[in-house]
């Protein structure tokens, strides 16, 4: 298992809370593995909420996940995708 306190930080109060991904630094977020697009984390997510199963994201049947239109790492609200309508 990773020691994940460099990942962290504390508040005043106290708590423990991660660090703001914004002051984390571009080094630090590839070698917790997190993709550089947007798209892609909502794809690896999808992935991993459908047991690590890409096909089964594919399948996705949770049509009110704010998620599931991007669910195979495109947008379909731009460009060619949305010209289907």
């Amino acid at each position: 298992m990773m020691d994940r306190t460099p990942f962290l930080e504390m508040l005043a109060s106290g708590e423990m809370v991660g660090l703001d991904p914004r002051s984390a630094g571009k080094k630090l977020l590839q070698v917790l593995g997190h993709p550089e697009s947007p798209l892609r984390a909502i794809r690896a997510f999808c992935v991993e909420c459908s047991g690590g199963n890409a096909a089964k994201a594919r399948k996705c049947t949770a049509v009110t996940c704010p998620l599931w239109p991007m669910r195979m790492g495109k947008n379909p609200f731009h460009a060619k995708a949305a010209s289907h309508e």
